[in-house]
């Protein structure tokens, strides 16, 4: 177990003895360059690499805690892992709250706030391909079939933006045997997430 002291000191408990081990001790710039040398060519992070990435403010530096808090940060952002990035960024933060400026403290979480936002566009934009990818499959499964006199059918499945209605779609269609029933299915589509539409409206008030 590994508890922070306010004088830049972990107290270390391994098999009941304790041990002080002073952050002042560790060459911060050399392992800040070493931590970045393995970051930006993606190299997998050891659990001492995590260790020393998470307690960099606090070892010796040419540059202060503050500062190299944003260095660590920053640097932490470039984890292409977002479950490690997060975690990290998040363990930096809070070990630095207790040694840092205020005004470098609304930095840090300005830092996390926006790794939140991107994490958040990008699983909305992953879902945005996949919703398109299911529905140009359907689309030119209908041309295929049909060449262009499905071009009206066509322009109704771009009303349809519900991953599990288009999945459940696709399916049907693939499985039916004319124009007509392929028609109803889209229809049914449509009216299910016009029904879904209206009862996120609602939630919404």
């Amino acid at each position: 177990m590994i508890l922070l002291q306010r004088d830049k000191k972990l107290i270390r408990r391994r098999n009941n003895e304790t041990q002080a081990v002073f952050m002042k001790d560790y060459d911060g710039d050399q392992i800040m360059k070493q931590l970045k040398t393995k970051i930006e060519n993606n190299e997998e992070l050891t659990e001492r690499d995590e260790l020393n990435l998470i307690f960099l403010p606090l070892m010796k530096s040419t540059v202060d805690c503050s500062e190299r808090a944003i260095e660590a940060v920053e640097l932490a952002q470039k984890i292409t892992d977002p479950e490690k990035q997060f975690r990290l960024l998040s363990t930096i933060i809070a070990v630095s709250d207790k040694f840092i400026d205020e005004k470098y403290v609304e930095r840090l979480m300005e830092a996390i706030k926006m790794v939140r936002v991107l994490r958040e566009l990008e699983k909305r934009a992953e879902l945005k391909g996949r919703i398109f990818e299911s529905q140009q499959a359907i689309k030119k499964y209908m041309k295929a079939r049909y060449g262009a006199a499905a071009k009206e059918i066509q322009d109704k499945v771009d009303t349809i933006t519900d991953l599990y209605i288009l999945t459940h779609l696709l399916d049907d269609i693939f499985g039916a045997e004319t124009r007509e029933e392929i028609e109803r299915l889209i229809d049914e589509a449509i009216t299910k997430q016009s029904q879904m539409n209206q009862s996120t409206k609602q939630l919404e008030k």
